[in-house]
């Protein structure tokens, strides 16, 4: 059998897709330090920049990372007390997250120290970073092959 050489646009993916897994990992290790994932994090991000408590669905809508999981999510928070939830007296499924002050205290922590994560781009100097963003967002105007 021949040895068949990947095509470059499919090499181009497998290259993204490796890419993005080594990058969410080292994003994991650095939460990690502060006893929280990345959806976490976003979590609290959300809450914090919110006007109001929100419910678990107006939270997945602003997720950068969506999750279908956000009830568990939420949770999980709730346990490690850096989110309230508290039950809508009209509807006892739907409830309203809020981020207490020690989600708060945890969230500023972790913001204080957020720009060590860009150290997994180091090996870009800023054109480049510049450049592949640009990039990036050039892919995602090409439109859907399925629906």
């Amino acid at each position: 059998m021949k040895n068949m050489e990947i095509p470059v646009r499919r090499k181009l993916g497998l290259n993204l897709l490796r890419t993005f897994n080594w990058s969410y990992d080292q994003s994991q290790l650095f939460f990690a330090h502060y006893e929280l994932t990345s959806q976490q994090y976003n979590v609290l991000k959300i809450l914090h920049t919110a006007a109001h408590a929100l419910s678990t669905s107006e939270i997945l809508e602003q997720m950068e990372e969506k999750n279908a999981g956000v009830s568990r999510l939420v949770d999980r928070l709730v346990a490690k007390e850096l989110v309230t939830k508290v039950p809508n007296p009209s509807d006892k499924r739907l409830v309203a997250v809020s981020i207490t002050s020690t989600g708060l205290e945890r969230l500023k922590k972790v913001d204080r120290n957020l720009d060590k994560l860009d150290h997994v781009y180091a090996a870009l100097d800023d054109h480049e970073v510049t450049q592949l963003n640009r990039l990036l967002e050039k892919i995602r105007t090409t439109p859907p092959l399925f629906r």
